[in-house]
C-alpha cells in the first residue's frame, strides 16, 4: 500500500524529534524542502499543508503520550518552517512562470495581430481601388444596357459581389487603422441602450435581447461609433451561436475595481446560451480571419475587429466558453471619472 504524503510527513517529524546525530537531523530538513516542493507540484492548499501538520503532531502524541512536549517542540517547528518556505518558494516560481507565460502569449498575439494588420492596411488601399474600377464601369455599363435585359441584371450581381467585397474592406481597414487622435468623453449607458434598440430590429424575433446595468452613467475616453461596432458585433456573433432556435443574449453593464490603485473600470458583458465553444477555439477567435462559420457565411475579422478596438481604447477582452451551453465575453474599459477641461469642444 502505498505511503501518503501525510504519511511521509508525519515519519520525517518523528525522526526529527528521536534523532541524536546532526547528519540524521540534517537530512530529516533536506527531505522536508523536497517535500514543500512537491505539495505544490501536487497543487495542495496551504491551508491543507497546515491541516497536514496538525495531523502528523496528533499521531505524533498518540504513538508516545509521555513524550516531553519541550523535546518535540525543540524539534517540529524547524522541519515545518522547510515545508513552508520550499512551498512558498516553488509556490512563487510557478506563479511567475505562468505570468511569463501569459505575458509573452499576449506580446506575440500583439505582435501578430499588428504584422497582420499592417499588410491587411496595405492590400486593403489597393484592392479598393482596383474595387472603385470596377463598381465605376459597371455602373456606367448599366446606363448602357436595357433594364429589362439579362446584361442588366448581370451587371446587379456583379455590383452586389462589388459591394460586398467594398464591405469587407470597410473591415479590414478598420481592424488595421490606428485609433483617432481625439476620442471624446462617451457615456456608455445611453449609447449601448440606443444599441440595444437598433439590434432589436435587426436581430431575429427568436432571439431576445437583455439589457441589465447597475449604474446610470458611466464615461470612457472613446468614439461613440467604435463602442457601438464592439457591441453590435458581439451581438451579431451570438445570435449567429444561437443559431435558428429561441435563445437569449444578456447585456450587462457594471463599475469594478481591479485593484486597489484602480481608478475604476467600466465592465461591459455579452452573454448567449448558444452551441458554445471548446478551449482550443477560444484560444484563436480573435486570429484575423479565423472561424467556426461556414465558408461564406463569416470573414473571420469580426472579433479580431473588436480585439483591436478594446486594445486601442485602452482595456482588455476576455472569453470564457462551454460547448453546448454557450459564450460569455467582459470587456473592461478604463473609467472616466470626470468630463476633461474642454472635452469635445
Amino acid at each position: 500500500m502505498p505511503v501518503t504524503i501525510s504519511e511521509r510527513y508525519a515519519e520525517l517529524l518523528q525522526r526529527a524529534v528521536f534523532t541524536e546525530e546532526p547528519l540524521a537531523f540534517e537530512t530529516a530538513l533536506t527531505e522536508a524542502a523536497d517535500l514543500g516542493r512537491e505539495l505544490v507540484t501536487l497543487k495542495m492548499p496551504l491551508e491543507e499543508v497546515g491541516e497536514m501538520h496538525h495531523e502528523a503532531l496528533l499521531q505524533l502524541a498518540r504513538r508516545y503520550p509521555d513524550l516531553p512536549l519541550a523535546q518535540a517542540a525543540a524539534h517540529i517547528t524547524v522541519p515545518l518552517m522547510e515545508v513552508y518556505m520550499a512551498y512558498s518558494l516553488a509556490f512563487r516560481v510557478q506563479v511567475e512562470q505562468r505570468a511569463e507565460a501569459i505575458i509573452s502569449a499576449r506580446l506575440e498575439q500583439s505582435r501578430r495581430l499588428e504584422a497582420i494588420g499592417t499588410l491587411a492596411a496595405g492590400i486593403a488601399h489597393d484592392f479598393n481601388n482596383i474595387l472603385g474600377v470596377i463598381v465605376g464601369f459597371s455602373e456606367l455599363l448599366a446606363d448602357e444596357i436595357a433594364a429589362d435585359s439579362i446584361g442588366h441584371q448581370h451587371l446587379k450581381f456583379i455590383q452586389q459581389a462589388s459591394f460586398r467585397a467594398r464591405d469587407l474592406i470597410a473591415r479590414l481597414l478598420t481592424f488595421a487603422r490606428t485609433m483617432s487622435d481625439t476620442p471624446v468623453p462617451v457615456e456608455v449607458v445611453a449609447l449601448i441602450r440606443e444599441t440595444v434598440n437598433l439590434l432589436h430590429a435587426s436581430l431575429p424575433t427568436e432571439i431576445r435581447l437583455r439589457f441589465e446595468t447597475t449604474v446610470s452613467s458611466a464615461l470612457v475616453l472613446a468614439e461613440s461609433s467604435q463602442i457601438q461596432q464592439i457591441l453590435m458585433n458581439l451581438c451579431i456573433n451570438a445570435a449567429d451561436a444561437i443559431g435558428n432556435h429561441p435563445g437569449t443574449i444578456n447585456i450587462g453593464l457594471e463599475l469594478v475595481s481591479l485593484g486597489k490603485h484602480d481608478q475604476g473600470t467600466v465592465r461591459l458583458t455579452v452573454q448567449d446560451d448558444g452551441e458554445g465553444m471548446s478551449p482550443e477555439l477560444c484560444q484563436r477567435v480573435f486570429d484575423p480571419f479565423f472561424t467556426t462559420k461556414a465558408p461564406g457565411k463569416g470573414s473571420g475579422l469580426g472579433l479580431s475587429v473588436i480585439h483591436g478596438l478594446v486594445s486601442k481604447l485602452g482595456g482588455m477582452i476576455a472569453i470564457s466558453s462551454t460547448p453546448g451551453l454557450g459564450s460569455r465575453f467582459v470587456i473592461d474599459l478604463p473609467q472616466l471619472s470626470q468630463c476633461p477641461p474642454n472635452a469635445g469642444d
